[in-house]
């Protein structure tokens, strides 16, 4: 349980009751609701593991820390997700204002675990194929018709690929973010799994020749009505940029969620005649990278566009594109 900032009493002046439940609010968004979703499922996961040894979860010994690695790492846990937990144990000792396993003269062992839980439970990435501009295009033409639906979904996945968005990022985008331009559209993404501290990161996305991204965001807008001002109020309009739709196709006011996205691309694979379970939601922004690389786009363009924090995830598509490049064997193989 996280600390109070100050003890609450019916005594303090009303005005210093109001600046600490605002400071409350802020302490609870130091970190993502979903990582805190998550620290809370891994520390009710660690107290049951430790209820049913009978040994203390808190203060916890660096031993049952690794202990508790070691098993979830048998259970068929990744070792990424046993790495978050341990995280979540120490982040719920600082909480109680104890110190973190990780930090107590024995905590070597959790760290010698964690190496000996990578190297010998390491998985293989389950890499799923890039929607590059022919893929794309193909799950393009499987859509077919005018109405509301067909016009929603083919502007989801052109924008999706050419924004090189996280489908979290499609399915968050809203009317105001968007800025219409003679060469294009600008689409500010004002928070991401990359931007945690919402500084916001601005995204030009040309209309293109051949799969035209732009155009079919712009007829999805003027479909459904959610281009140009509110006539009622004459305000630009506001709200989410894609939908929800009734099962008759009505426009609703809610957004979609990131499994509409990931549903979506698995829908129009199959109907493409490729294999669904080698797409995902991921397979549009891995489908940018790919195809920019192939193309020799500029790496440090392609980091900027994808928003990367780091060159190397980028730099690895690149390689992947020129593999075959200036072979050392061209010569003689």
């Amino acid at each position: 349980m996280a600390r109070d900032l100050l003890p609450i009493s019916t005594n303090l002046p009303a005005d210093l009751l109001a600046e600490i439940e605002g400071a409350r609010d802020t302490l609870a968004a130091s970190k993502a609701n979903s990582t805190q979703k998550a620290y809370a499922t891994d520390w009710e996961r660690f107290c049951a593991f430790c209820d049913a040894r009978n040994v203390e979860a808190l203060p916890a010994h660096p031993d049952i820390v690794a202990l508790f690695a070691h098993v979830e790492a048998e259970a068929g846990i990744a070792p990424v997700t046993i790495g978050r937990r341990v995280a979540a144990i120490n982040h719920h000792h600082k909480e109680a204002g104890l110190a973190p396993p990780t930090a107590r003269d024995a905590a070597g062992i959790i760290s010698q675990m964690m190496a000996g839980v990578r190297r010998k439970y390491a998985r293989k990435k389950d890499q799923k194929a890039p929607a590059a501009a022919d893929v794309l295009a193909a799950m393009l033409a499987t859509i077919k018709g005018t109405g509301l639906r067909a016009r929603r979904d083919r502007a989801i996945l052109a924008i999706g690929m050419a924004g090189a968005f996280r489908r979290s990022e499609i399915a968050g985008m809203q009317l105001p973010d968007l800025a219409f331009e003679a060469s294009g559209v600008r689409i500010v993404i004002p928070r991401s799994k990359g931007d945690q501290d919402a500084e916001g990161q601005e995204i030009a996305i040309p209309d293109g020749r051949q799969i035209r991204p732009v155009s079919l965001l712009d007829e999805w807008l003027e479909a459904a009505h959610l281009n140009g001002p509110d006539p009622d109020t004459g305000k630009s309009r506001t709200g989410p940029v894609f939908r929800r739709l009734t099962r008759d196709d009505t426009l609703t006011a809610n957004p979609i969620t990131d499994k509409t996205v990931a549903r979506l691309v698995k829908a129009c694979a199959s109907a493409a005649g490729l294999d669904p379970s080698l797409f995902s939601g991921h397979s549009l922004r891995a489908g940018f990278l790919t195809e920019a690389a192939a193309k020799r786009a500029n790496l440090f363009k392609m980091k900027d566009h994808s928003r990367h924090k780091s060159l190397d995830t980028v730099a690895g598509y690149v390689r992947d594109a020129g593999m075959f490049d200036d072979h050392a064997g061209e010569d003689f193989l």
